[in-house]
C-alpha cells in the first residue's frame, strides 16, 4: 500500500476539506482507500467523470470551499476538462487528484495511459506531480508539502482549480495503515504545519492609498455614476457594502443576472431597457464615471451600449492581470479584491459631491415604465410560449430558492425579463457559458445547500447531461424544469442564424431518439408535464411542493410560436 497517499488525505482533513467526489477506477484505488477510510470526508461516487467534475463544481459553488476530485488514469482525466475550465473562469475552488501510471511506462504501449503532465495547461492555477521516490520517508514528506502548497494555491489571489498528479505503481491494493502508522503520518503533517498559511487571505491584494484617493476623486467629480457588477460577486461579505450603495441616490447599480447580487441592482431590467430606448435617451444615460467589477456580463445590449461610451472615468477593479477591458474604454485599473473595492466605495461621503439624484431617478422612471409594458405584454399574450412561462415560473418560486440557470435560452429569458429575484440565490455556468454540465452543477448544488434547488434548462442541455442523475441518491430538494422546443431553439431568436433559414438544421438539433419523460423515469425522478399557460401555475404548485421528491417538469413549446412572440417582445419600445 502507498502510505504516502494517506498523507494527502491527512493534509486535506487538516485544511478543512469536507467533500470528495470520485469516479470508480483501478489505478486510483489507493487514493480511494485513503479518503474513504477517513470519516471526516463526505464521499460522493459519480460514474461519469464529466458529470463528476461538474457535480464537484456545484458543491464548491455553494460551499465556497475546495472539493477534492479523484479519478483514475488515462482519458478519465480528460473528461474533467470542461468543468476544470468552468471552475477556472468562475474562480471556484477544486483540488483535482488524478491517478497515473509510473512515468517509465509513458509511450511504451501500456494501457490506459496518456501524458497527464500539466494536462489542463493554462486552465489551472498550478500543477504538481508526486515524485516517484524509493525512500519512503522522503516521499511521505514530499507528498505532504506538495498537498499543502496545492491547497494554498487554490486560495491565493482569486480562487480556482489546482491539479496534483499521482503516479502509482503496482500493487495497488493492500492493507490500510494501522493506527501507529497513521499517527506517524499525522505527526509528519503537523511537523510541516509551518507551510500552512492563512488560506482565505493568502496573496490577496489590498487597495493602495493612491488608488483609493484616485477613486474618491473620480467619485466626487462625477454626477452620473454607474457601478457594473459582473459574474462572480457571490460572496456574502460584499452584501453590506452593496446594500449601502443601493440605498443612496448617487449611483446606479447594474448587476448581471448570474452575479449572485442581482437583488442589489437598482435597475433590474437594464438588459431589455437599453434595447428599448431611443438614441437620444441612451445619450442622456451615458455615465461620467463607470466602475466595473467582477466577471463577464450576459447582456448583449449592455455590452453594445457600453462599448459606445467614452466616460471621463472607467475604473476597472480586479485582483489579477491581464487587464480586462471588455468595452475598450478603461481609464484606470485598480488591483484589489472585490470585497475591498466595494468597501472603499461604500465608505465615501455621499453628501459632499455633485448630485446625481436626477440621473438615478431618470433610470428608475424608464425602468418602471418598461416593467409596466412588459408585464402587460406577458399578461395579454395568450399563446403558450417560453418567455411567458419563464415569467410565471419566477413568480411561483419561494424566497430562499437556489435558482440554477442553464446556458442558451433560459438564462437570457431571465435577463430579458428583468424580474425581481429578491431572496433567490442565482447561479449559472457563465465562466465558459457551455451547456455541457448545467444539470450536474445543479445536482452538486442541491447535495449541500439544503434549499430547494430549481434548475431551468433546455431540452438539449438536459439530454446532453443526463448522466448527472447516474448517482447513488438524487437529492430530494432538486427540481428540474425543462423548456423543450425540440432542440437548439435559441438560434431562432438571436440575430444571424435566423437569417439563413436554409442552413437552420445545422444550428438546431432536433432529436427523436430520447425524451425528457424517458430520462426522468429511467432515473426514478417524478415527472410532470404542461403545455398550457393557464395550467402552469397549478402544475408548479404541486411540482414545487417542498415535501415532494426530486422531480422533472417538462414544458413543451412550438419554436415558431416562441420566435413570433419574442419578436413582438423585442419590438416593445419606450
Amino acid at each position: 500500500m502507498h502510505f504516502n497517499i494517506f498523507s494527502i488525505a491527512g493534509v486535506c482533513k487538516l485544511m478543512g476539506i469536507k467533500h470528495v467526489v470520485l469516479s470508480p477506477g483501478s489505478r486510483s484505488a489507493p487514493l480511494v482507500y485513503a479518503f474513504a477510510s477517513n470519516s471526516c470526508f463526505t464521499i460522493h461516487k459519480v460514474v461519469d467523470e464529466r458529470s463528476a467534475a461538474f457535480i464537484a463544481l456545484g458543491i464548491a459553488q455553494q460551499s465556497k470551499q475546495p472539493v477534492v476530485l479523484i479519478c483514475t488514469s488515462g482519458t478519465a482525466v480528460a473528461n474533467y476538462f470542461p468543468a476544470i475550465a468552468e471552475s477556472f473562469y468562475q474562480h471556484i475552488p477544486l483540488l483535482v487528484i488524478s491517478a497515473d501510471r509510473p512515468k517509465a511506462l509513458l509511450n511504451q504501449q501500456d494501457g490506459q495511459m496518456i501524458n497527464q503532465n500539466n494536462f489542463y495547461g493554462t486552465h489551472i492555477k498550478s500543477f504538481y506531480t508526486i515524485p516517484e521516490l524509493m525512500d519512503k520517508e522522503l516521499l511521505l514528506n514530499e507528498s505532504i508539502k506538495i498537498t499543502l502548497n496545492a491547497i494554498q494555491d487554490i486560495f491565493s489571489n482569486e480562487m480556482g482549480p489546482v491539479h496534483i498528479n499521482v503516479p502509482l505503481s503496482e500493487p495497488l491494493y493492500g492493507k490500510i495503515p494501522n493506527e501507529f502508522q497513521l499517527k506517524k503520518i499525522e505527526s509528519l503533517i503537523l511537523r510541516n504545519e509551518k507551510f500552512i498559511k492563512s488560506n482565505s487571505l493568502q496573496g490577496q491584494i489590498k487597495m493602495k492609498k493612491t488608488d483609493f484617493n484616485l477613486l474618491q476623486k473620480a467619485w466626487l467629480s462625477s454626477s452620473k455614476k454607474v457601478l457594473l457588477l459582473g459574474h462572480d460577486i457571490h460572496y456574502n461579505e460584499n452584501v453590506t457594502s452593496l446594500l449601502k450603495l443601493k440605498h443612496n441616490n448617487q449611483i446606479v447599480i447594474l448587476s448581471d443576472v448570474a452575479s449572485g447580487q442581482y437583488d442589489c441592482a437598482t435597475i433590474s431590467n437594464f438588459d431589455k431597457l437599453l434595447a428599448s430606448l431611443s438614441k437620444n435617451e441612451l445619450e442622456q444615460l451615458q455615465p461620467d464615471l463607470l466602475i466595473s467589477i467582477g466577471g463577464p456580463v450576459l447582456s448583449k445590449s449592455l455590452k453594445k451600449w457600453l462599448q459606445s461610451q467614452k466616460p471621463n472615468h472607467h475604473i476597472r477593479i480586479q485582483q489579477n492581470k491581464p487587464i480586462v477591458d471588455t468595452y475598450n474604454n478603461v481609464t484606470k485599473v485598480i488591483y484589489t479584491t472585490n470585497e475591498d473595492g466595494l468597501k472603499s466605495l461604500a465608505s465615501f461621503n455621499f453628501t459632499g459631491n455633485k448630485t446625481s439624484i436626477t440621473y438615478k431617478t431618470r433610470w428608475e422612471q424608464l425602468s418602471f415604465q418598461l416593467h409596466k409594458k412588459v408585464n402587460t405584454f406577458i399578461d395579454k399574450t395568450t399563446q403558450w410560449n417560453e418567455l411567458s412561462a419563464t415569467a410565471i415560473v419566477l413568480k411561483s418560486l419561494q424566497p430562499g430558492v437556489n435558482l440554477q440557470l442553464a446556458n442558451s435560452s433560459v438564462v437570457r429569458y431571465v435577463s430579458w425579463l428583468g424580474s425581481s429575484l429578491n431572496g433567490f440565490v442565482v447561479n449559472s455556468n457563465r465562466g465558459t457559458s457551455g451547456i455541457d454540465g448545467c444539470t450536474s452543477t445543479a445536482v452538486g448544488a442541491a447535495m449541500v445547500n439544503q434549499r430547494q434547488t430549481v434548475l431551468l434548462t433546455g431540452d438539449l442541455a438536459f439530454l446532453y447531461d443526463k448522466n448527472a442523475f447516474w448517482i447513488e441518491s438524487i437529492p430530494r430538494n432538486l427540481r428540474v424544469i425543462v423548456f423543450n422546443n425540440m432542440g437548439g431553439g435559441i438560434f431562432s431568436l438571436i440575430d444571424g442564424p435566423n437569417k439563413i433559414k436554409k442552413f437552420t438544421h445545422y444550428f438546431t438539433t432536433p432529436q427523436k431518439q430520447s425524451s425528457v419523460k424517458d430520462v426522468a423515469q429511467l432515473f426514478g425522478l417524478d415527472y410532470y408535464f404542461c403545455n398550457e399557460k393557464n395550467k402552469l401555475e397549478k402544475t408548479l404548485e404541486t411540482f414545487l411542493n417542498p415535501l415532494s421528491s426530486a422531480a422533472v417538469l417538462e414544458l413543451k413549446f412550438d419554436m415558431q410560436v416562441n420566435a413570433k412572440v419574442f419578436q413582438h417582445f423585442k419590438n416593445i419600445k419606450l
